[in-house]
């Protein structure tokens, strides 16, 4: 297969086991740019790992797999400087505030500290986090801060956010939030892959 650089996701018959259980089993999926892409499914259908083989955290069996045209296989490393991750849980650190959380993510994507501190700044206003930026994490509500971990899967500027499960474990009014917040963030031109039950 040769990767259509118009596709976010490419898939041609994806296998992933894990001993006798069959993660992923002849997965063919296409995903176009310019879209919030959604993947359904109960625990242990496969979304997890698929977006893992996706991120390059998984390695695939078989198949092949393009990422915004890029074979995952053949240049994880590229594939890595084009996503932003954000698991299942909120991955930010609570001794810091949420500015500091972002700066020092976009840090480690190697931006120097002033592009670094400008990055966290957009993000916080993307998110609605602005007012909260300089408290610590500890005094987030659990809405607030799945939107940092958002943000820290923003804050490299990645082509493709990829989200698993992002609502989980959230009240429903910070459900609707965080639900707006990925409607906003696609509009404003990021493509989104999530799953969710």
């Amino acid at each position: 297969m040769s990767p259509d650089p118009d596709l976010m996701i490419e898939a041609r018959g994806l296998h992933k086991h894990f001993g006798d259980v069959r993660a992923l089993d002849g997965l063919d999926l296409t995903a176009e740019a310019g879209q919030v892409f959604a993947i359904l499914g109960p625990n242990g259908a496969g979304k997890t790992t698929f977006i893992r083989a996706i991120s390059t955290l998984t390695r695939f069996d078989s198949g092949s797999l393009s990422v915004c045209g890029i074979d995952v296989a053949r240049h994880p490393k590229q594939v890595r400087r084009a996503i932003g991750l954000a698991g299942q849980y909120a991955a930010v650190e609570p001794a810091l505030t949420g500015r500091e959380n972002l700066r020092m993510v976009a840090r480690l994507f190697g931006h120097d500290a002033s592009t670094a501190t400008r990055a966290a700044d957009i993000v916080l206003e993307q998110l609605g986090l602005t007012d909260a930026g300089d408290r610590l994490v500890r005094t987030y509500s659990g809405g607030m801060q799945r939107r940092l971990d958002l943000g820290a899967g923003l804050v490299g500027a990645p082509r493709l956010l990829l989200l698993d499960e992002p609502t989980t474990g959230l009240d429903p009014r910070s459900r609707n939030d965080l639900w707006l917040a990925i409607e906003d963030l696609a509009a404003r031109g990021t493509d989104v892959i999530l799953t969710t039950q």
